[in-house]
């Protein structure tokens, strides 16, 4: 396979699999969302970049941090949230890669109308291990947020 190839073929499974985080989260499957960074470092940070939080590389760490914060809706549950990810740029170089995107979520619930309620950033890198991409850490930056009552089961 061509460098060319190769590079385009990376980007294809780096960006299928920043979509599936986005479909898992949305229907509320965040056992799944987990494992996505078994084998990462997931941190947050304020729209200066300087992290404020770090979960360890532990799926059950990052579970349980998804799980006290989202709250959610139904039978079966789900947050009531779409993840919009887009302006998303990716960088291979071999067997590691990184990529910036931008993240918009808006939620809609029987008491907030649709709507916007954050919108940040995410810095991803990622390992190829075995052939196959996965997360190796995610810094998530928000800039922006909208009413979060409806999301969040605690105060930011």
């Amino acid at each position: 396979m061509t460098t060319e190839l190769s590079r385009i073929v990376a980007e294809s499974a780096i960006r299928d699999l920043l979509c599936e985080y986005t479909h898992l989260i949305d229907q509320g499957r965040l056992r799944e969302v987990a494992a996505l960074f078994a084998r990462s470092d997931y941190g947050q940070c304020g729209p200066d970049g300087i992290a404020t939080t770090l979960i360890s590389s532990d799926a059950d760490a990052v579970f349980a941090a998804c799980s006290g914060f989202i709250r959610m809706y139904g039978d079966p549950p789900i947050p009531r949230t779409k993840h919009l990810l887009t302006n998303t740029r990716i960088a291979v170089d071999g067997e590691s890669a990184s990529a910036l995107s931008y993240i918009t979520v808006i939620q809609g619930t029987e008491t907030l109308a649709l709507q916007p309620i954050l919108s940040g950033r995410y810095f991803d890198r990622f390992s190829c291990v075995d052939g196959s991409w996965q997360f190796s850490s995610r810094l998530f930056c928000m800039d922006n947020m909208g009413d979060m009552s409806a999301h969040a089961k605690r105060a930011l």
